[in-house]
């Protein structure tokens, strides 16, 4: 396994220049996106929906507080399609082989980047966070990188203790990074492109002990070495640094969570955090006036570079990756639901506080008493109450106003809109339909419509997880898998090993093997019927040719033809197998025909000795007659090809 790449040190003349620079830039960017910030936590209230009063006052006392959760009604639904579509099977990446020489590597490479991703990297909780936020926000974040983490335990051998380092995580690592905390001026329309990028982090002071023990950060960062008291090189840089950032506000992000933990009533007590930011920027280290590809690890508010590396990627590729729920021109962040619910959140909450308001006042009864009438404010009412008055106007019931059918229909008719929006309706729901209902034709042409525009939204999704998937694999080569005992215990890890082995290039670009996200042509779903199918088309395809060869009397042909058969109906039967996520299938399968049939190929393949040339009305002299003769139905009794019975199974 890797180490963390190697931290360069600056002299304090570019050391300075750097942090100038990156104060400049941040404060710079900290004004532009302030006003976005404030529009995220509008959008997250708005997900939310949490009153902001339990009891109203006004227009009385006990009104309607509710708000109507449009945007999470819809955004729930999109959500629990979405993560259903890419993740219904255990199946996350798909290889395709480009060589034919790599045909037998093609499906241990998918099963070892299931298991990094899944298993290791718990890939399902972080893609889902993005694919959450682009539903929510408009636009999903996510960085691919390097972890390790070196923890110290102590045992006893002997008599003695003895304490020595462990490695409890180590490799290739994926976060999704929320649009908050994401750094990256607004003239820019990509990571990889933009002048500078990168994100907020706020870890606890024993986070960043870990990650400076691990190799992450500069010595003397946060850990207090032995030495002289007066030296300032053996004192932790961010010394007092430790909460000071929380009751600064500087961070832009940190406000955002604070509003979702405000939300959540989980505000922590004793904030023991320290805000830094990880900016990927090109600058020029050395004073050579040509800008190389860094990373720099910066505590703003104590101005400390806690550490700094040339940037490690063969491709010099930054580790951000974006993409949108559904785009808008020319810019990279998109709309998500929140956006285009907002209006019509606020328009049916109204109409429907209005209408339960309304209601309420309505059947509200109340008793006006005369003031001649003897009676005062506290006389009791109960059902049968004998009222003795001199004059019947006396004591009368009125009411505070009346039912209007028509602010019922005005709601639905927001709703309506608030559903061609958003493209969630009770049909997508698995709602019974308002109103009469439709004809079966009908409401699966109404899902087929629909599709498209999800299938649109996925098309992103599936592209932004292509893009990670070739990053992970990349790091993984880099720095070797979390467990490399993978490559010596599991089957065809030395396949996988070989993969990796390959330049970067040609992994990158999908040279050998083409690495992506498993949609819908790879999803075992549709694998199982489509391989049924074709099964059936085997069959036919070849008890044809079978039928058209025999009559010619080349032997050599139909030989071919018998092998191929047996070769496609065993395959056939794999992939049926695999589609059922079926485990040991070669016990199930002839895997034996594999060498038969390439020996008979072979020898098919050769010239035909004895008898006369092969043709019509030719003598045949060969071992593989009598095979010939129980595929052709000759000597059977019946003209069925034994080849049709192994295809149905």
């Amino acid at each position: 396994m890797s180490e963390y790449p190697r931290l360069i040190y600056l002299d304090e003349e570019r050391e300075e220049a750097l942090k100038s620079y990156l104060d400049t830039e941040l404060l710079n960017h900290s004004a532009e996106r302030g006003p976005h910030v404030d529009d995220l936590m509008r959008w997250q209230k708005d997900y939310w929906a949490k009153p902001t009063s339990e009891r109203a006052t006004f227009p009385f006392t006990g009104a309607a507080t509710i708000i109507i959760p449009l945007s999470a009604i819809a955004i729930e639904a999109i959500h629990a399609r979405t993560m259903t579509t890419a993740f219904g099977i255990p199946q996350i990446v798909a290889a395709h082989a480009v060589s034919s020489d790599w045909d037998k590597a093609a499906r241990p490479v998918e099963r070892f980047m299931d298991y990094e991703l899944l298993v290791n990297m718990k890939f399902r909780r972080g893609i889902g966070d993005c694919f959450l936020e682009a539903e929510k926000f408009g636009t999903m974040i996510g960085k691919t990188g390097y972890e390790k983490v070196v923890k110290t335990a102590v045992r006893t051998v002997g008599d003695e203790e003895e304490e020595f380092d462990v490695t409890v995580r180590q490799g290739a690592t994926f976060f999704p990074v929320p649009d908050a905390r994401f750094l990256m001026p607004h003239s820019a329309k990509d990571p990889q492109t933009a002048p500078w990028c990168g994100e907020e982090h706020n870890d606890s002071s024993y986070d960043i002990m870990l990650m400076e023990e691990a190799g992450m950060f500069y010595p003397n960062t946060i850990i207090d070495k032995e030495g002289d008291e007066n030296d300032s090189k053996n004192w932790s840089k961010l010394k007092g640094w430790v909460n000071a950032v929380y009751n600064m506000g500087f961070s832009e992000g940190k406000k955002f969570e604070e509003n979702q933990q405000t939300l959540e009533n989980t505000q922590p007590v004793f904030p023991d955090t320290i805000d830094w930011v990880e900016i990927w920027c090109g600058f020029d280290v050395d004073g050579s006036r040509k800008q190389k590809e860094i990373c720099v690890y910066y505590h703003r508010e104590a101005r400390v570079i806690m550490g700094m590396r040339y940037n490690w990627h063969s491709d010099l590729r930054r580790p951000y990756r974006t993409n949108v729920y559904f785009p808008v021109e020319h810019r990279w962040r998109g709309i998500g639901v929140c956006k285009k619910n907002e209006q019509f959140q606020r328009e049916v909450t109204t109409q429907h506080r209005q209408r339960l308001d309304n209601a309420t006042l309505a059947n509200m009864r109340m008793i006006k008493v005369s003031k001649l009438s003897g009676y005062g404010p506290r006389e009791p009412i109960f059902p049968g109450k004998m009222w003795i008055v001199d004059d019947m106007t006396h004591v009368e019931t009125f009411q505070l106003g009346e039912i209007y059918p028509s602010s019922y229909q005005n709601e639905q008719a927001t709703v309506i809109y608030s559903q061609q929006r958003t493209g969630i309706n009770e049909t997508t729901l698995g709602m019974p339909q308002v109103g009469t209902p439709g004809t079966a034709t009908s409401d699966l042409a109404r899902i087929q419509e629909g599709n498209k525009k999800f299938d649109f939204i996925y098309a992103n999704f599936k592209e932004f997880t292509n893009e990670i998937i070739m990053d992970s694999a990349e790091n993984i080569q880099q720095f070797g898998p979390r467990s490399i005992s993978y490559y010596s215990t599991v089957e065809g890890g030395d396949l996988v090993k070989q993969f990796f082995d390959l330049p970067v290039g040609l992994v990158r670009n999908g040279l050998v093997i083409q690495l992506k996200a498993a949609g819908q042509q790879q999803n075992k779903l549709l694998d199982r019927q489509n391989w049924q199918q074709i099964a059936a088309m085997l069959q036919q395809y070849y008890t044809g040719l079978i039928e058209l060869a025999m009559p010619l009397g080349d032997q050599q042909l139909t030989q071919t033809i018998f092998y191929k058969g047996m070769a496609a109906a065993t395959e056939a039967m794999r992939q049926i197998f695999e589609s059922y996520d079926i485990t040991n299938i070669d016990r199930m399968i002839v895997r034996e025909l594999e060498g038969k049939i390439s020996a008979g190929l072979a020898d098919a393949a050769g010239s035909v000795t004895g008898g006369n040339t092969p043709g019509v009305g030719g003598n045949i002299t060969s071992p593989g007659m009598d095979l010939l003769s129980a595929v052709s139905g000759q000597g059977a009794g019946n003209g069925a090809s034994p080849i049709a019975g192994l295809l149905n199974r």
